[in-house]
């Protein structure tokens, strides 16, 4: 039976946290080769919740370095084209100087691989994880206007290169395809732990949604499936986001909540608001997905362009403000998670 631990905490006081959750999930670290991957989505600050918290991510360096391993890296593949961005997203969250010694581009050096996928037929993977002895996962507490949730699964997507995560949502054409190709590339290497940031957790339409909870939370397992299926629970999901039933039925982890252990108290969220469309009947249906399309708020746009330059589908140009085209929108909202300034809405 797996295990998910739901323990309190805060930014300022995380240590102690993190401490149990090496007890309970016991890792030999010693002379090992240990990679750590926080969610990096873009450049953000702590206090905007997209990205995984620094002062969580410190907590655990301390604690993985206390244990005497060979190596560590600290790095991700954020969510964008450039890898130069790669740093100035590290040193925006303050993941950077939380990282120190540790960080590594994990976009530099890269090892091509065939994937099991009808929608990547070979991919540049990050040499570090696939090298790596141990490998751990640490994920945000949010929601995700595609695929419901954005936390052990999703951070996966994080071992592919930028470039080629606009092309896999190019290539799945649809929120339902693009679920599986999740689940592709997550099998890639399944992180030994996964630790969630839910200190401060994001509700509405994530990942980068101006709504904020203050959860309190630092969840934590071994099984990453386990993990997702408890935040979905919480989050107030009646159905299981699609990812979670994919993973599940290949057997990467258990998807059954009566089948996973909590070590803490499970409760769901009162009020969290789930993504545009989502209630708790409807959460896991391609309609209630698809219907949403992205909205500019014209009163934040800067026109700084992001979202065009980014778009897999060439849906969005330049009039003044972004203008969309429908016809061409294949419902990936890269658009709304990538918009610096916030401005692009899923109505």
């Amino acid at each position: 039976m797996s295990t998910v631990a739901i323990m309190e905490a805060s930014y300022e006081d995380c240590q102690q946290a993190v401490e149990r959750i090496f007890q309970l999930f016991p890792l030999e670290l010693e002379g090992k080769k240990v990679v750590i991957k926080p969610n990096v989505l873009r450049s953000a600050t702590p206090e905007e919740g997209i990205t995984t918290h620094p002062s969580v991510l410190k907590a655990v360096i301390n604690e993985v370095v206390g244990r005497h391993p060979a190596s560590v890296i600290v790095g991700d593949n954020p969510g964008v084209f450039s890898y130069g961005m790669n740093e100035k997203a590290f040193r925006d969250t303050g993941l950077m100087e939380a990282a120190g010694i540790y960080y590594q581009n994990l976009g530099a050096e890269t090892v091509s691989r065939e994937i099991n996928s009808p929608y990547i037929e070979r991919a540049l993977i990050s040499r570090a994880i696939i090298e790596a002895d141990v490998y751990i996962s640490m994920p945000k507490f949010k929601t995700h206007g595609l695929t419901g949730l954005s936390c052990a699964i999703k951070n996966n997507f994080g071992l592919i290169a930028g470039a080629l995560k606009a092309q896999t949502h190019k290539k799945a054409g649809n929120p339902f395809n693009f679920a599986e190709a999740l689940v592709d590339v997550f099998a890639i290497r399944v992180p030994d732990l996964v630790i969630v940031d839910g200190v401060v957790a994001m509700e509405g339409n994530g990942p980068a949604s101006k709504d904020l909870v203050s959860l309190g939370k630092i969840l934590a397992g071994d099984d990453p499936v386990a993990v997702d299926t408890v935040v979905a629970y919480m989050m107030g999901f009646t159905e299981l986001p699609r990812t979670i039933e994919l993973a599940s039925a290949r057997g990467y982890g258990t998807g059954e909540l009566s089948r996973i252990n909590i070590d803490g108290k499970l409760e769901v969220i009162p009020g969290f608001k789930l993504p545009q469309g989502m209630d708790p009947s409807t959460a896991s249906t391609l309609s209630s997905i698809t219907a949403a399309r992205p909205r500019v708020d014209k009163e934040l746009c800067t026109g700084c362009g992001n979202c065009i330059e980014h778009c897999p589908g060439g849906a969005l140009t330049m009039n003044e403000y972004p203008v969309l085209s429908p016809e061409l929108c294949i419902t990936c909202f890269c658009c709304q998670e990538l918009c610096p300034q916030k401005a692009i809405e899923l109505k």
